[in-house]
């Protein structure tokens, strides 16, 4: 056999040990081929990937502590968001504050998101993973706390600006650390419950309000800012205490000592049985030599890439879904207490009974994305088909918070979160399993940005229709749901069962 073969079946095992979906029966064949390759070829340097490391090695307390940290983290980022939502009719009341501004100090938080996501890559991929999440969590922190200080309006759409681009910057770099340091066994199950920390940062959000808020039009908001952020003020002290560079990247970067250091502390935090000996710290070196080289194979990987002749039309669908699951979801969320404010729902829905309105909302995003866990993989339904059901859905319960009676309105809008959650979730997916590994993190990326970009346009339209009348931003829903349910008849193909190329 050729040196040419060989280095092929080698990048194949490769794809194999790190694909999320391969064929069972594939699998085997493939691992028959490898092992008659293998024994072939005595006088070729055998590979031990970083993933069958981490197998190993197993899950244990060295990734709870990280774990614990981006929990924190996801925590403060939904009280924050929280927050954010509840400060709105309170500033309009306390500062008199316009319409206008509120919207501008909406966006000026989502173009800071985008912001942060597309300078995180560049940092963490130059400087590691540690200190550029580390700095960025310590300064969304100190710009949390500075938030109490501003004193009108202005002072706080720039101090909103800057929180925006730090929490941008560091949930990415997040995201990265913990897919580089959990085993693939259990990766999608382990790192989709980081999701939910966000909607439980909403409820702790909520229990906080629940001490300070007079009702939606009055409360003391500084004292909520400082207690929302002291989840964050706790995960930055552990980054400081436990937080190490990533293994993975310190050994694609030819810091091979720092490496198999970081590695050996993992072995001993985890009580593994693991003892790295000169062998396998050898089969390493191969295995990082042999992705780096991979990676350089994939340097044309542009955003035009993803308007090829045959990607174009299933780009633009795909962003349009993601816009309109910003659009939408931010929408309710953002629009909700002002939505409750207006609504003229009797002496019996008091600030605390709102309250527990918004409680209850943040529970249907969690039990959205635990039903989706569940089905994500029924073979009659799909990703193409459940986009299309669930945005359907959407839209008539969109239409219902709008045309029903009020004493109902939250029924409704618990129900269209529920499957925005869902959606969320398979929109997702199909993004990363649409696309070649060639260009899956520029697909995946770049999707998300144009939701983004929902969220920034958001606030005006939503306040500028609510001032018409109250609901009715909800027809709007209602109509580009409608459109995005059409459109995704159009994808030319579903991705369940799929092999990821």
């Amino acid at each position: 056999m050729t040196e040419e073969i060989y280095e092929q079946v080698q990048l194949e095992k490769l794809k194999m040990s790190e694909s999320k979906k391969v064929d069972e029966q594939q699998s085997i064949q493939m691992k028959k081929l490898v092992s008659h390759t293998e024994n072939c070829n005595h006088n070729h340097e055998t590979l031990f990937s970083f993933d069958q490391l981490l197998s190993q090695i197993g899950f244990g307390s060295y990734q709870l502590w990280i774990y614990l940290i981006m929990g924190l983290l996801g925590v403060t980022e939904g009280a924050q968001i929280t927050l954010f939502t509840l400060m709105i009719p309170i500033l309009k009341n306390q500062w008199n504050v316009p319409d206008s501004l509120n919207s501008l100090q909406a966006s000026f938080v989502f173009v800071g998101f985008l912001t942060g996501s597309m300078m995180s890559g560049q940092f963490s991929d130059r400087f590691g993973r540690r200190s550029p999440f580390l700095y960025s969590s310590f300064l969304t922190c100190l710009v949390t706390l500075v938030t109490i200080l501003c004193q009108d309006i202005y002072q706080l759409l720039f101090v909103r600006g800057i929180m925006g681009v730090l929490v941008g910057f560091f949930s990415p770099c997040g995201v990265t650390m913990l897919s580089e340091i959990t085993q693939i066994e259990v990766r999608g199950r382990y790192m989709s419950l980081i999701t939910l920390t966000f909607s439980l940062g909403q409820l702790f959000g909520l229990w906080i309000a629940s001490f300070f808020l007079i009702n939606f039009d009055d409360g003391n908001w500084r004292a909520m800012t400082f207690y929302c952020a002291i989840p964050g003020m706790f995960a930055w002290i552990l980054c400081v205490l436990k937080l190490q560079e990533s293994a993975r990247f310190q050994l694609l970067t030819g810091k091979k000592e720092e490496a198999f250091e970081i590695i050996n502390q993992m072995s001993k935090q985890n009580n593994s049985e693991l003892i790295l000996t000169d062998d396998m710290k050898q089969q390493l070196i191969n295995w990082a030599n042999m992705m780096n080289k991979i990676a350089k194979q994939k340097e044309n990987a542009s955003i035009a890439s993803l308007f090829d002749k045959d990607k174009w039309f299933i780009t633009c669908l795909v962003w349009f879904n993601w816009f309109t699951l910003s659009f939408i979801y931010y929408g309710i969320v953002m629009m909700l207490p002002t939505f409750l404010q207006g609504l003229k729902l009797g002496d019996s829905y008091l600030a605390v009974h709102k309250l527990l309105q918004l409680v209850i909302s943040s529970i249907s995003d969690i039990i959205g994305a635990a039903a989706a866990s569940v089905i994500i993989d029924v073979k009659y339904l799909g990703r193409k088909n459940s986009l299309i059901l669930f945005f359907f859905i959407q839209a008539l319960s969109s239409m219902a918070a709008y045309f029903d009676d009020a004493s109902r309105f939250m029924l409704w809008t618990n129900f269209c979160k529920f499957f925005l959650s869902m959606t969320f979730i398979f929109s997702f997916q199909y993004t990363a399993e649409v696309y070649s590994t060639k260009i899956r993190t520029t697909g995946v990326g770049m999707a998300n940005g144009v939701g983004r970009l929902g969220g920034v346009i958001m606030p005006w339209i939503c306040l500028y229709l609510s001032s018409i009348d109250l609901l009715s931003p909800f027809l709007l829903f209602t109509v580009i749901s409608l459109i995005t349910s059409l459109t995704n008849c159009f994808l030319p193909f579903d991705t369940l069962g799929k092999e990821i190329e």
